[in-house]
């Protein structure tokens, strides 16, 4: 049967797990083992990495073999940028690599509530990445960030950092439309394969595999679209199948 699948699918463009880059990373608001393990045997194969949500790491029951379950399914589970603030915030920071390191999970490293200083912020980054992969979040959770996004992501790249990943909430906020200014910038100056688009919603998701192709990275997949998203990015779903994506 999975001969005739592979027939009718036909040839494709899209990147194979372990990717560099087509990654989608899934928004884990508190998936358990049996969840994830479901999610796993249907849709593993289009999800890269799961980030566990805000700073419920510290709060979740069975956290071990919930990162047990993603790695059995290849995928990779990482922090987000709200824990690594929390930890900040708290002096903790020393206590986070520690753990990071532990639990040999990933971490994404932002400053989009506190102050953070941009020597520092490069310095942390550094330090991190020595130990464990390092994404780097770009953009305010609160109010938007005047900010230079461009330099930003060339000095965090610079510093040690795997990816840059642009928050969502300045790329296009909630029921807004998206800022293709922005956007633009940054895939004139920057290799796409280096950056990751934060897309909770179906128009984020749509305008980025239609700008960027097939392979662009996303972030903030909730577990119930990771279908979806893979089907976009094949041209399986109405949004794309006409336009089918490179």
């Amino acid at each position: 049967m999975m001969d005739m699948v592979t027939k009718l699918l036909g040839p494709s463009s899209r990147t194979e797990k372990p990717r560099g880059h087509g990654i989608t990373i899934l928004l884990d608001k508190g998936l358990g083992p049996n969840a994830i393990d479901d999610i796993g045997t249907v849709c593993g194969a289009h999800c890269d990495y799961a980030k566990i949500a805000w700073g419920s790491l510290l709060i979740s029951g069975g956290l071990e073999a919930k990162i047990a379950a993603y790695r059995r399914h290849g995928i990779e589970p990482k922090i987000g940028g709200t824990l690594f603030e929390y930890a900040y915030a708290n002096g903790k920071v020393e206590d986070l690599l520690v753990l990071v390191q532990e639990l040999k999970i990933h971490v994404e490293i932002s400053d989009g509530v506190i102050k953070l200083p941009r020597q520092e912020r490069l310095a942390l980054i550094s330090k991190f990445a020595a130990r464990v992969n390092v994404f780097s979040e770009l953009g305010g959770k609160l109010s938007a960030h005047d900010l230079d996004f461009v330099a930003a992501a060339k000095e965090d790249l610079a510093a040690g950092a795997k990816k840059v990943v642009i928050e969502g909430r300045e790329v296009g906020p909630v029921g807004k439309p998206i800022r293709t200014d922005l956007v633009d910038r940054l895939l004139e100056a920057l290799p796409v394969e280096d950056m990751v688009f934060e897309s909770l919603e179906r128009p984020q998701q749509v305008f980025f595999i239609k700008r960027v192709g097939a392979n662009v990275n996303l972030g903030n997949i909730l577990p119930k679209d990771l279908m979806t998203v893979e089907c976009f990015r094949r041209g399986l779903k109405e949004h794309t199948f006409l336009d089918k994506p490179v």
